[in-house]
């Protein structure tokens, strides 16, 4: 797997685990575990007034109770509140099925002090008992041992970089027709980017291998804009980039996350192959070079680097 497609699945992931709450989530472990374990990991469903018997999965080959949580969803009262109802309502069933309990969490900034206080007081309680959390690192380690073939099943399909030095002008093109939909007044002007703009805006390193595949096909773009037979096209797309990313900009979300948001925005219905993922990083990688996505360093700056 080249290093394109792998920061692209890893990113994809990162996006996909900050997008998802609550049932979400959960659907996505479970997807995940079954995938990485066939025919070992059960995903558990309620069943009429018994419910889950205090399980969402299972791992048969290691006796692994999985209890999925959303801890930022609720108040510190009630995560703490569930977890040990869920924990002491699950032994009397599981008692001789389970040598493990896995708290399972979407929470990627990490656990409450609370929280972790909980989970240590039950690992006394329960000392023979292998308890333990899963969060963002755990569930990522499991991911990214899937097969490229699973990994495509579970992301969707993935831009490559030998994809990348074929990509077409159709490809950029087909792309391009879903952003000029969006409804955007001409505004902005469009300004070099320095050459410190990633680290100045805090993206990963997955964003900046993306960045830089796309650039390789950026000037594409930029000839695409220069030769349509509407002067003004280019300007209409620079205005729908611009509001779009103020918009994600006024959420306060994470710089990884307005790019992954951006991917979204540009894709819009047509993201289904290898060529189309490609196409998206270079409109990415021309409008990050030449119009204002993403903040440029000031300009003292630019003068150190």
């Amino acid at each position: 797997m080249d290093n394109l497609k792998l920061a692209y699945y890893d990113s994809k992931f990162e996006s996909q685990f900050l997008r998802s709450t609550g049932m979400s989530f959960q659907d996505f472990f479970s997807e995940i575990m079954e995938k990485r374990y066939p025919e070992d990991f059960t995903r558990i469903r309620p069943w009429g007034n018994v419910g889950d018997r205090k399980c969402d999965g299972y791992l048969s080959s290691k006796k692994t109770l999985f209890q999925v949580y959303a801890p930022n969803e609720m108040t510190m009262a009630e995560a703490i509140a569930k977890i040990d109802v869920d924990f002491h309502d699950a032994l009397p069933f599981w008692n001789n099925y389970i040598s493990s309990w896995i708290f399972v969490h979407n929470s990627r900034q990490g656990l409450s002090a609370d929280v972790k206080k909980k989970l240590e007081s039950l690992k006394t309680e329960e000392p023979i008992m292998n308890i333990v959390e899963w969060g963002y690192g755990e569930i990522r380690n499991e991911v990214l041992q899937l097969s490229e073939f699973e990994l495509g099943s579970l992301l969707g399909a993935a831009p490559s970089n030998r994809i990348m030095t074929q990509l077409r002008y159709e490809d950029i093109r087909s792309v391009l027709i879903n952003v000029a939909r969006q409804e955007s007044s001409i505004e902005g002007v469009i300004k070099p980017v320095p050459g410190n703009k990633i680290n100045h805006n805090s993206l990963s390193k997955n964003v900046e291998t993306m960045l830089s595949s796309g650039m390789r096909k950026s000037n594409q773009v930029r000839n695409f804009f220069k030769e349509h037979k509407d002067p003004r096209y280019g300007d209409r797309i620079t205005a729908a980039y611009n509001k779009k990313y103020n918009e994600l900009k006024e959420q306060i979300l994470d710089p990884d996350l307005i790019f992954y948001e951006l991917q979204n925005f540009t894709a819009g219905e047509t993201r289904s192959t290898p060529e189309i993922e490609c196409a998206i990083l270079a409109i990415l990688a021309y409008f990050f070079e030449e119009c204002e996505i993403f903040e440029e360093p000031p300009i003292k700056e630019n003068l150190l680097r």
